[in-house]
């Protein structure tokens, strides 16, 4: 029968409250699961006899080349580093070929999901007028009988809007997706391009094409884009990818949406331009956070936001547990796993 261990913190259920027991119930369906409270410093190999095992999920502890050394029957590791890598014993693994199982794909749907909210509220000044009513506004009182929406910026549907999603990864690939089957740049005209563009280097020839999404660099991108979402991880590349410069460029009254990291953003320069009207924005991160209470972005009619919530959901957690589920179970049967860590995207990650 099968042997995994789950190396887990004492502290689990403070930031992965739902992966516990999913992750004992699934792999529990598989073999024999061993769980071990570890401190952040406890080596795995001084709690655990590792001979025999067939794979381990770490969510907690210190697992080293010596715990490797031990696990003399190890095909898998599950974890979730952020795509980094980081505190594991890379090269101890590719020595022996044993496959990283990262699962921060798991929140992707998520995130994603939040981004989309962001912009349709944000066109429709859903937050404002949730505000209203709850402030115990009687009168529905619009600038027109049939439009109530913000002249001046981006406003209405989705789907007649110009959209431009920089990075399309797990996250900006389903946004991008999902842009194109609202019928993105719907619209008719010769000014129109008829389809959502994405920017990307990363992203493999006709994948995008595939989805509906047509394939621009950044500044193609800015220049045409009346909704501009960023998605990319704070990669040592990315940083301010949409630069004062680039930010200056946009259209005004065009709509910013941030999710993943505000790495990719010169929020100062971005900042300007909310403040002075020019443009809106909808965030879930930011460059400083908590967010200070006397920020700029606060209080405004032309943002929408939240506090870094879009990927804390159960189904994140418990996608999480099933993702090194899943791959342990192919990985048993001597199928390729689907979600193992590549060298190159450490690389990406980090730029190590």
């Amino acid at each position: 029968m099968p042997r995994f261990v789950f190396a887990r913190s004492p502290q689990l259920e403070r930031i992965w409250p739902f992966v516990h027991d999913r992750l004992v119930e699934r792999l529990g369906m598989l073999g024999e699961v061993e769980v071990v409270n570890l401190g952040p410093e406890e080596v795995l190999s001084d709690r655990v006899n590792l001979r025999g095992v067939d794979a381990i999920a770490k969510f907690g502890g210190q697992l080293t080349a010596r715990c490797v050394e031990q696990a003399n029957a190890l095909k898998a590791v599950g974890c979730n580093t952020d795509n980094t890598g980081r505190g594991l014993p890379l090269e101890a693994l590719a020595s022996r070929g044993i496959p990283l199982i990262d699962t921060t794909r798991a929140w992707a749907q998520s995130v994603a999901e939040v981004a989309l909210c962001l912009a349709l509220a944000a066109l429709r000044r859903v937050p404002q007028w949730h505000a209203d009513l709850a402030r115990g506004e009687r009168s529905f009182r619009y600038e027109a009988q049939q439009y109530c929406d913000a002249t001046g910026f981006a406003n209405g549907e989705l789907g007649t809007k110009r959209v431009g999603v920089i990075g399309l990864g797990q996250i900006g690939g389903r946004v991008a997706r999902w842009c194109a089957a609202l019928g993105a740049d719907a619209a008719t005209g010769p000014d129109i391009a008829g389809q959502v563009v994405g920017y990307d280097p990363y992203l493999p020839e006709g994948v995008a094409e595939a989805w509906g999404v047509r394939r621009v660099e950044i500044d193609e991108l800015v220049d045409q884009s009346e909704v501009v979402f960023v998605t990319v991880p704070p990669t040592p590349s990315a940083r301010h990818l949409l630069n004062r410069g680039r930010i200056s460029r946009l259209r005004r009254g065009a709509l910013v949406v941030i999710v993943t990291r505000a790495h990719a953003v010169d929020m100062a320069a971005l900042r300007e331009r909310i403040v002075a009207d020019e443009l809106c924005g909808a965030f879930d991160v930011y460059d400083v956070e908590p967010l200070p209470v006397d920020d700029p972005l606060r209080g405004r009619a032309n943002v929408v936001h939240t506090p870094h919530i879009a990927g804390r959901t159960r189904d994140a957690n418990l996608r999480s547990a099933d993702l090194i589920a899943d791959d342990f179970a192919r990985i048993l049967r001597g199928d390729p796993p689907q979600h193992a860590l590549s060298r190159a995207a450490i690389s990406a990650r980090t730029g190590e």
